[in-house]
C-alpha cells in the first residue's frame, strides 16, 4: 500500500518544495494568493462544462497543489468543485476528436484526476475516493486498455506526440490508483510501449520534426509519466535510461531564441520551450546547461516548482554556439548565448512530419536579440473538420501560415511545395567556424516535379552578416519567386529595403536581381478571417517577394541582409564583382572591412578573402 502523495513528490519532501518556492518567489504566500484570484475568477464565470474545466486544469492543479502544501482546505474544496463537475460531463472527448473513445482530451482530464486524487488523498472520505476510482477506470483507463492493447484506434499506433500524451496520462492516473485497480499491470504496459514509441521517434542527435511546441507537449506529457513510474517502482523501471530522451534536452536549448521564445517551425507557437521538462531534464540528467535555460524560463506553474532542483548550479553554455540536427534537417547557429545574439535558423526536412508546414529552405534571421526574418508559426485551429485545418489532401494548404506563402522560401509560377513522403528537403552542406557559416541545402523535391535544382546557401558571417544564393533551374521557362516575411517596421528608402525592430536594423539588397535588371519587387499583405477554437479569428501575412520579370529556365538570386544598431547609419556597400554559369564572387564592405566570397556553384566549393 503506497502512502500518498507519491506520484511526483512525496509527504517527507514537502518542507523542501516550501523552502524552494520561497526561495524562487519570495514567499509561498505569493503563490497560493494567484491560486486565489483564480479560483475566485472561475467561480465568479460559474464554469461547469467539461471544455471550460479541461481549459481551467491548470487552475485546478494550482489549487491542488497549494493544499497538497498548506492543508488549507479552501483549495481542496474549489478543487473538488471541480472534479465533480469533470465527473458529471457527458463526454470527456473533444468535439473535433469524435467519435473517438479516447482522444487527448479523456487523457488530459485522466491525468489531472489522477494526480488531484493523490493530492488530495487525505481530504476526500472513502466515498469520495471510490467514487474518483471507478470514474477513472470506467471512463478512461479501461477504455484506453482495451483500444490500446487491440489497436482499435488510430492513435495506437502513431508514432507522435497523440500516443505520448494519451498513454502517458493514462499511465499517471492508473499509478494513481494502483492500489485499487485489477487490471493496473496491463494498462502501465500499454502506458510504457506507447511512451517509447514517440522517445522512438527523436533523431539519434535528439531533433524532434513535430517542432518545438509538440516536442513540449508530446515528450513532456511522457516525462510526467516516467516521473511516477520511476518513483512507484523504487526505480526499478526507469525510462530515463532512453538514449533519445538523454539528449533531446539540447534540442530545446539550441533552439531557445535570444529574445526568450523558439524557432517556431511547424505548428509552433511563438512561445518558449516548456520550462518545467527543461528543469526535469536538467535535474535528472545533472545538465547544468540545461539548468541555465530552466532558470531563465522560471514560472509559478506547479510542474515547474515540482521538477526544479535547486540544488543543480547552472552554467551559461560555453558550447558550439551552433547545432545540425541531422535528421530533421534543421540547422541553428548564434554569434553567442547572449541576450543580444544574432540567430540563423534554418528548415529543410521534410513535409510529412505531423503538423509540418510546407517550409523547406525557409529561414529565420535575429540580431541584437530581435527577430527581422519571421515565421508565422501556427495559426489557431479550427473547431471540427469542415474547415479542413488538418485536412493535409487539400485544405490545410489554404491556411497561408501552412502553406509556403507562410515562409521564406521560394514559389515557382506562383505555386508553393506539396506534401508527402516524396516532397522533402535536405542539408548537403553545413560546415562550421567561429566567424562565417556556411549551409547548402537541396529543396527542389518540394515542388512536385516543376524543378531541377533548387539549392539554397546560407553564409553566415558573424556576427550580423547573412549571404543568401538561390540557384533554381527548371526544364522549361518558369516564374521564379523568393519570398521575406519581415518583423517589424518595413520601410523603403535610398538606403534601399530596411526592416526596423528597435534597437534592431535589418538593411535587404538584392544583388540578383539587382536594380538594373527587369524585375518585380512586390509588398503584400493578407487578412484570413475563419472560426477557430477560439472563436473567430483574423490572422494576418505580410510579406516581401521579389523575382525577374520575366519567366526563365534559371536563375542565381543573391540577397545580402546585413544588421546594425538603430540610430546608426554605417557604411554598407555589396556587389558581385564576378559572375559565370559555375560561379560568383560577391563582395560585402562594411565600415572599414572588405569581405570576399568566392562561392563554385557547380563544385559546392567556397573560399574568403578577408575574415
Amino acid at each position: 500500500m503506497h502512502e500518498h502523495p507519491y506520484l511526483l513528490f512525496s509527504r517527507e519532501e514537502i518542507p523542501r518544495l516550501k523552502r524552494k518556492i520561497e526561495l524562487m518567489l519570495g514567499d509561498l504566500s505569493e503563490f497560493t494568493e494567484k491560486v486565489r484570484s483564480g479560483i475566485a475568477r472561475l467561480r465568479e464565470a460559474k464554469l461547469t462544462g467539461v471544455k471550460e474545466a479541461r481549459f481551467s486544469s491548470r487552475i485546478a492543479l494550482g489549487s491542488a497543489f497549494a493544499y497538497a502544501l498548506t492543508g488549507d482546505e479552501e483549495f481542496a474544496a474549489f478543487t473538488m468543485d471541480l472534479v465533480k463537475a469533470i465527473m458529471k460531463a457527458e463526454s470527456w472527448v473533444m468535439p473535433p476528436h469524435r467519435p473517438l473513445k479516447v482522444d487527448l482530451g479523456v487523457a488530459g482530464v485522466a491525468g489531472v484526476l489522477g494526480l488531484i486524487y493523490d493530492w488530495l488523498w487525505d481530504y476526500m472520505d472513502d466515498n469520495t475516493k471510490e467514487e474518483v476510482r471507478e470514474t477513472l477506470i470506467k471512463r478512461a483507463l479501461e477504455p484506453f486498455r482495451n483500444i490500446s492493447s487491440n489497436k482499435l484506434e488510430w492513435w495506437s499506433i502513431a508514432t507522435h506526440n497523440w500516443r505520448s500524451v494519451i498513454c502517458g496520462n493514462m499511465g499517471l492516473a492508473a499509478l494513481s490508483i494502483c492500489d485499487g485497480y485489477d487490471k493496473f499491470k496491463e494498462c502501465i504496459k500499454e502506458a510504457i510501449e506507447g511512451v517509447i514509441a514517440v522517445f522512438d521517434r527523436i533523431g539519434t542527435d535528439g531533433g524532434y520534426d513535430e517542432g518545438v511546441g509538440y516536442w513540449s507537449y508530446g515528450i513532456g506529457e511522457g516525462v510526467k509519466f516516467v516521473e511516477a513510474l520511476k518513483r512507484v517502482s523504487q526505480g526499478e523501471v526507469n525510462l530515463y535510461d532512453h538514449p533519445k530522451l538523454k539528449i533531446t534536452g539540447h534540442f530545446a536549448l539550441y533552439l531557445y531564441t535570444p529574445d526568450g521564445k523558439c524557432f517556431n517551425f511547424s505548428d509552433c507557437g511563438y512561445r518558449p520551450p516548456s520550462g518545467w521538462l527543461i528543469a526535469k531534464l536538467a535535474s535528472e540528467y545533472r545538465d547544468p546547461y540545461l539548468q541555465w535555460l530552466a532558470w531563465k524560463l522560471r514560472s509559478e506553474d506547479p510542474y515547474y516548482l515540482i521538477f526544479y532542483d535547486e540544488s543543480l548550479k547552472y552554467k551559461e553554455p560555453d558550447l558550439p554556439p551552433h547545432k545540425l540536427f541531422k535528421d530533421i534537417g534543421v540547422v541553428v547557429s548564434r554569434s553567442d548565448w547572449g541576450n543580444e545574439a544574432s540567430f540563423l535558423g534554418f528548415k529543410a526536412g521534410t513535409t510529412f512530419a505531423p503538423h509540418s508546414h510546407l517550409d523547406i529552405n525557409s529561414f529565420v534571421f535575429y540580431a541584437y536579440g530581435k527577430r527581422l526574418i519571421k515565421d508565422l508559426g501556427s495559426w489557431p485551429y479550427t473547431p471540427d473538420k469542415g474547415l479542413g485545418f488538418f485536412d493535409v489532401r487539400e485544405r490545410r494548404w489554404c491556411y497561408e501560415a501552412n502553406s509556403t506563402l507562410g515562409h521564406n522560401t521560394l514559389l515557382v509560377d506562383g505555386m508553393g511545395q506539396t506534401y508527402g513522403p516524396k516532397s522533402y528537403g535536405s542539408i548537403i552542406k553545413a560546415e562550421f567556424t567561429d566567424v562565417i557559416d556556411v549551409l547548402i541545402s537541396d529543396g527542389r523535391r518540394a515542388y512536385a516535379d516543376m524543378l531541377k535544382k533548387f539549392n539554397r546557401w546560407l553564409i553566415f558571417i558573424k556576427p550580423r552578416t547573412l549571404i543568401l544564393v538561390d540557384e533554381v533551374e527548371s526544364d522549361r521557362p518558369r516564374k521564379f519567386e523568393l519570398l521575406f516575411h519581415p518583423d517589424g517596421e518595413l520601410h523603403e528608402n535610398e538606403r534601399g529595403l530596411e526592416v526596423v525592430n528597435e534597437p534592431a536594423v535589418l538593411k535587404i539588397s538584392f544583388l540578383r536581381p539587382g536594380p538594373d535588371e527587369p524585375r518585380v519587387i512586390s509588398y503584400r499583405s493578407s487578412k484570413s478571417s475563419y472560426e477557430s477554437r477560439r472563436g473567430p479569428t483574423t490572422q494576418e501575412n505580410a510579406y516581401v517577394s521579389i523575382s525577374p520579370l520575366l519567366k526563365t529556365k534559371r536563375y542565381v538570386f543573391v540577397t545580402i541582409l546585413h544588421a546594425y544598431k538603430a540610430g546608426t547609419i554605417p557604411k554598407v556597400e555589396t556587389s558581385i564583382t564576378e559572375e559565370t554559369p559555375e560561379e560568383l564572387a560577391i563582395r560585402i564592405e562594411v565600415k572599414d572591412k572588405r569581405i570576399e566570397a568566392r562561392i563554385g556553384l557547380k563544385k559546392l566549393a567556397y573560399s574568403f578573402k578577408g575574415l
